[in-house]
């Protein structure tokens, strides 16, 4: 009974294993057919910002903030609530001068001056958003926002950390 019972927990074991082997083994598979499609592996060329790691921690968590704030602004422009879009945008993503300070803080740790460029341009699109929603127009507000999301993708297409 005993040596059944162990045989029964080994056979288990040895089942759950394999099962978790081959889950294991098709993710890995499907991923890399998931690479295929998009060319094969590739090397990562963008400039990295070596900047102190305090450092990097706190970009990523502001920029994880903006990301959260274009939430709250698509929300709002999908209820057609242009006042909300404003305020929202005006508060989190304008360009103050300590928004630009904080860009340029990178630009001289780094000495990378497209960082400041392309916060700059971010920031200013940001202003144009408030401009546009504040006047009653939506499909400029939406232009503005695809600005805002241009400018933050064309910073993450060229810096890394």
């Amino acid at each position: 009974m005993r040596n059944t019972t162990i045989a029964v927990m080994l056979s288990a074991v040895l089942g759950i294993t394999l099962v978790a082997y081959a889950a294991e083994q098709m993710d890995h598979n499907k991923m890399h057919e998931m690479m295929m499609k998009k060319g094969g592996m590739k090397s990562d060329d963008r400039t990295q910002l070596n900047v102190p790691e305090p450092m990097k921690v706190m970009q990523k968590r502001m920029m994880r903030e903006h990301l959260g704030t274009v939430q709250e602004i698509v929300a709002a422009l999908a209820k057609n609530d242009l006042p909300k879009a404003a305020e929202i945008t005006s508060a989190n993503l304008a360009l103050t001068p300590e928004e630009e300070q904080r860009c340029g803080m990178v630009e001289k740790m780094t000495g990378e001056k497209d960082f400041t460029k392309f916060g700059i341009a971010m920031h200013k699109k940001a202003d144009e958003l408030v401009v546009a929603a504040k006047a009653g127009n939506r499909d400029g507000a939406l232009a503005a926002l695809d600005g805002v999301i241009g400018a933050c993708n064309a910073c993450h297409e060229k810096f890394r950390h």
